[in-house]
């Protein structure tokens, strides 16, 4: 049984469910309901998670002090953001990104901005976001009447790449920072410009993405399986080469050893760029 104990405004609800407490979004769903008012579970179109720790604490005060109109602007945001994703993103994106783009619509009506560092970053290396975060602004621009700076767009793709993770702790300025590192170790190393448009760089981006959150959140397996790895070595030893400088980079950047497994993917992906014969990149 789902038990209101405060409606936070006319689409949220604070409700008891189980002796636990949580909040409820559907839009109307708070509209005139008084505490103590048993909930249609057919109105709810998302639940979040039990308030039972100092961040979703947080998360709560948040309803106090953003309007809801920015908790519906973000769960439109999200809701069309999930139709490109196969995981679920974090229920967590539902606070801290409307948290920012209450602020972020603050600083633009008092005429204040700041430039994302890593803007080019983004765009070339996690395109589905970038290309969601700009639908997102747009969104937001219209709703509020406002246009928001080009690089809200990089600001709301790095709340995207958050919430795609596995890790409500994983960091997505730290993950495109490695993803770009170990990008430029690959094509200093193979001497050669890569087609960033072919298939076998973007899969290989797709490998670094979730590589990189494993090393940024620390859950790399200690799996040493010989079974490839000593084969790409005899028959790829240039692309382990370039293998063993990001093992390297990895070791002393982070402290962190990677296992055969690791670089065996690694390698994989680096030979299918050494073998290709593809047109060469603009650098400008």
């Amino acid at each position: 049984m789902i038990k209101v104990k405060k409606s936070l405004n006319n689409s949220m609800l604070l409700v008891d469910h189980d002796q636990r407490e949580m909040i409820l979004f559907g839009k109307g769903i708070g509209f005139g309901t008084k505490p103590g008012t048993l909930v249609d579970v057919a109105e709810v179109e998302q639940v979040f998670i039990p308030l039972d720790n100092l961040k979703s604490r947080h998360f709560l005060s948040l309803t106090d002090t953003i309007p809801a109109a920015f908790f519906d602007a973000t769960h439109d945001i999200i809701t069309m953001a999930q139709q490109h994703y196969v995981e679920k993103l974090n229920s967590v994106l539902f606070f801290t990104l409307a948290e920012h783009l209450y602020f972020a619509v603050e600083r633009c009506k008092n005429g204040s901005s700041f430039a994302n560092k890593l803007s080019w970053e983004v765009k070339r290396y996690y395109q589905r976001e970038y290309e969601l975060g700009v639908l997102a602004k747009n969104s937001v621009s219209q709703r509020f009447n406002i246009e928001l700076p080009e690089d809200e767009a990089v600001n709301i793709a790095f709340h995207l790449i958050n919430a795609s993770g596995d890790s409500e702790n994983s960091d997505a300025h730290l993950q495109v920072q490695l993803v770009n590192r170990i990008a430029e170790i690959v094509r200093y190393k193979l001497n050669k410009n890569i087609d960033i448009n072919a298939i076998n760089y973007i899969r290989f981006i797709t490998h670094l993405r979730y590589f990189a959150e494993r090393i940024i959140t620390k859950k790399i397996a200690p799996k040493n399986s010989d079974d490839f790895y000593h084969e790409l070595l005899k028959f790829y030893p240039a692309a382990m080469n370039v293998s063993w400088a990001i093992r390297d980079y990895i070791a002393e950047k982070y402290q962190i050893a990677l296992p055969k497994d690791e670089l065996t993917w690694l390698t994989i992906h680096i030979s299918r760029l050494a073998d290709s014969n593809e047109p060469e990149e603009n650098l400008s």
